[in-house]
């Protein structure tokens, strides 16, 4: 699904553009995780509903890389993230990410926690890793859930 749109000022420093509602009706959520090609830059993201409009937000970082501002035009491609339209519900078995697999391996008190929580628990970790939208993201996401489990 392709768009022009205008990049908008969402306030204190935010910016987004309108997902046209005939677009944002092809996707399984409103709030759906995408893959997003703003001019060329592939960002994963999630779409944002308010007021009954959907929003694709676009980063501070984006916006510079782009060399664009608010009120200028951006080419927006966006299809469902694959990565999460089969993320399984919680509850049911779902192999964790590998970034928290590799990290529960090197921490066996961790790993022997993770494994004694129920399954709707484990899972819900697990997507919540696997739902960052980049890399560093998820690294700081797998050390919380290791200091979590250190705890408990």
């Amino acid at each position: 699904m392709q768009f022009r749109a205008e990049v908008l000022s969402t306030g204190r420093g935010g910016h987004a553009v309108l997902v046209p509602a005939e677009l944002a009706a092809g996707f399984s959520t409103r709030r759906a995780a995408v893959v997003a090609e703003v001019d060329g830059v592939v960002v994963h993201s999630r779409l944002a509903v308010y007021s009954g409009r959907c929003y694709l937000g676009l980063r501070v970082a984006l916006l510079r890389q782009l060399g664009v501002a608010a009120g200028d035009e951006v080419t927006v491609h966006l299809q469902e993230d694959p990565r999460l339209v089969e993320a399984p519900a919680a509850g049911r078995d779902a192999a964790p990410p590998a970034e928290l697999l590799e990290a529960l391996a090197a921490d066996p008190e961790a790993r022997s926690r993770y494994e004694a929580m129920p399954q709707p628990d484990r899972a819900e970790y697990a997507a919540w890793v696997a739902r960052a939208d980049d890399v560093g993201t998820r690294r700081e996401r797998v050390e919380r859930t290791l200091r979590r489990l250190r705890r408990a």
